[in-house]
Parts: structure tokens; sequence; C-alpha cells
């Protein structure tokens, strides 16, 4: 009988530089753990071998004989051979070999790319939503019947927020396969002293349009009209970034507000130290696009910033408004300025808030439990 479980873990692309929860996943879930990645199944290993190139033989024996089989004899013998060499059948043969127990997808549309797969081998199923896969108006139309099977194939389908499982529930989703598991930072961020006498603020995340970088840019201008020495640091990059970038410049701010790029994760722990207040201006982008639980916010609350953002997705499930921080409508710039203003005003509100912050991840949203309850569906579903 097998000690381990083996696991594996299915994503649509490479794992990026944000996406620490799925590498926490591949790292420390309890068991022995593959990881497979690609678009519609044209899956590659984590050292990215493609699945064809790893089964695929360079010459096989029929091509050997194609000069001494009549034609119509040879490419049927060779359609036949072909079958064995389709990305399902790839999939189905990398699973045979490694024994796999269940299979994690990572993202709505990997899992409904996987689904017959899983139904066909009688493996269960488990399925992560993370954000746009819940929300995006094309994905939604593209996925619709993958969709409708997956939620019947999978045994449990992970939401991040009270907002992604009523949106999957409209999806047909039935409710109790829905399990609400919030992210939970890394350590190392609860280990963080804020400054909350410094004269940073900070904003930590991807400038894509779901979060917006350009209202938060158009906010703090506000507030550099009372109180032009405050600087804004803003980590990340994306395909806002020159937009951001140009935003900045036509503001002439280029002094304070300092957009820094993509940063590793202690790079980013050095920063948030330094700052007394996190903003982001999350919004539902053209196409549809939503958060699920932005990470930044959580990790910006467990370093003990409060936090001063929007009513979106999964964020009013992490920010208590007016305890560990400050909440307004998508798009409302004039009232996240007030709020940053009254922040910088009152620094020991500031404290009070960002301690009653931390206090609330350590408690409730911390990436061991968030482990805990992922490695606890597995053990349930095997």
């Amino acid at each position: 009988m097998k000690s381990k479980k083996n696991i594996l873990i299915v994503t649509p692309h490479k794992i990026g530089q944000t996406e620490t929860f799925i590498r926490a996943h591949i790292k420390q879930l309890n068991g022995n753990v593959f990881h497979l990645h690609g678009w519609d199944l044209d899956f590659k290993t984590s050292d990215d071998v493609p699945l064809k190139d790893l089964y695929t033989p360079k010459k096989t024996a029929l091509h050997q004989l194609k000069s001494l089989l009549p034609h119509y004899l040879y490419f049927r013998l060779r359609q036949r051979e072909q079958l064995k060499y389709t990305k399902e059948a790839l999939i189905i043969r990398y699973i045979k070999a490694h024994n796999i127990d269940v299979v994690l997808a990572e993202y709505g549309t990997v899992g409904s790319s996987i689904a017959p797969i899983c139904k066909a081998l009688d493996i269960p199923l488990l399925v992560h939503f993370h954000g746009f896969d819940a929300s995006r108006y094309d994905i939604l139309e593209r996925y619709k019947e993958g969709y409708d099977l997956m939620f019947k194939v999978a045994k449990q389908v992970i939401v991040v927020s009270k907002a992604m499982a009523k949106a999957l529930k409209q999806l047909g989703c039935p409710e109790d396969k829905l399990v609400l598991n919030t992210y939970g930072p890394h350590p190392d961020y609860l280990k963080i002293t804020a400054d909350y006498e410094s004269d940073y603020i900070i904003s930590v995340g991807r400038h894509t349009y779901k979060k917006a970088p350009y209202l938060t840019i158009l906010a703090f201008q506000k507030v550099l009209e009372v109180y032009p020495y405050l600087k804004l640091k803003m980590i990340g990059t994306g395909e806002l970034f020159d937009v951001s970038q140009n935003l900045v410049k036509s503001l002439s701010l280029e002094q304070q507000i300092l957009l820094l790029g993509g940063l590793e994760r202690k790079d980013i722990i050095n920063e948030l130290k330094t700052a007394f207040l996190f903003v982001q201006h999350s919004i539902v982008a053209y196409n549809g696009d939503s958060e699920g639980t932005p990470v930044g916010i959580i990790e910006a609350m467990a370093a003990g910033l409060p936090v001063v953002s929007t009513r979106h997705a999964g964020i009013p499930d992490v920010v208590v408004e007016n305890e560990t921080g400050f909440l307004v409508h998508e798009g409302d710039v004039d009232a996240m300025a007030a709020y940053m203003i009254r922040l910088i005003e009152d620094r020991n509100l500031a404290q009070n808030m960002g301690e009653k912050g931390k206090y609330r991840i350590a408690r409730h949203f911390t990436l061991e439990k968030h482990l805990e309850t992922l490695n606890q569906l597995i053990e349930n579903i095997i």
C-alpha cells in the first residue's frame, strides 16, 4: 500500500512570479506532487519537457516498414498508431505512469479541459478557481459546455471569495460542491513591522485592468494637493505598466510616484517595512475580469498596514470596513483620496487598523490554514 498520495497539479501556463499560492500548493501539499502546465491540454512537465517529446518515439517500427507495406495498409496502421499520441492519450499515459490518485486543476479553464480525462479514468478531480476564470465574459462563453461537464465531474470546486461562490452557483455549480478557501500569505509577511511614521504609501499588484492602477494614481494626485511631501511606491508590472508610466509622466509626478516594477518576495517585504498604508483600486474590468481575493491586500494586512481599497469581489471578505481599513465604491477616486488623507492625518488610527488587520490575518487567513483545508479536501475525496 502506498504511503503517500500522488497528486497531479495542472495549470494553464507556467507558474508566474505573483502566483505564490500555486507555488505553495506544488511545494507544500501532503504527498508526491507532480505538475503539468499548458493551454488546451498541450502539456509540458515542470521541467518544460512537452509530453509529446517525453513519450513519442523518434522512429517507430511502422516507420521502418513503410517501404515494405502496401500504401492503404500503412496509412491505416499509421492512423491507429497516431491515436496513441494525441494530447489526451499522452496525458492518460502520464497519469498511469505516475499512479496519480487525484488531479488538482488550478483555474477553471484547465479543469474544464481535463475533466473528460478524469471522468474516463475515474480519477477524482478537484478544481481551484482564482479570478478571471469565474468572471471574464469571453472565458465563460468559450468554456460554457466544458464548465457544465466539469461541475458534474469535479468532487469539489474551491473558490476564494463569497462573490465567486455566488457567481459559480449561478453558472450551474452545485452548492454542495463549493468550498470557500481564501489564500494565505507567506509567513514572512507576518514578521514585518510597519513604519506608521513613514511618508510612504504602497501598492503591490499587477498593472492590469481589474486593478486599475491609473485610478490609484489619480487618487494619490489629489492627496498630493494637500500633502505634497508624500510618496507612493507601486510594485508590479503588466499590460498597463506603460499606461501608468505615461500618466505619472504627464502629471509630472515622477518624484512622488515610484514605479518599481516586479520584485521578488524579499524585496517586496523590504518595501512594505517602509510604508504606513496600502492602497489598491480594484474594479470589474471592461471584459468582466474580476479579482478573486487579492493576495497583495492579504500580504499587506499581514504586514500590519491599514488598507484603502474598493468593495470589489473578495476584498470585503478580508478587509473589515472601518476596522482594518476603508473601502469605497469602484471608481470613486475622491472617496479613496479622502480616506488616504484621514489616515495620513491620524497615524494612531492607521496603527490601530494595521494591528487589527495583522491579527485578523494571523487568526483567519494563514497559509497554513489554507493548505490544511486543501490537504483535507484531497484526503476526503481519494
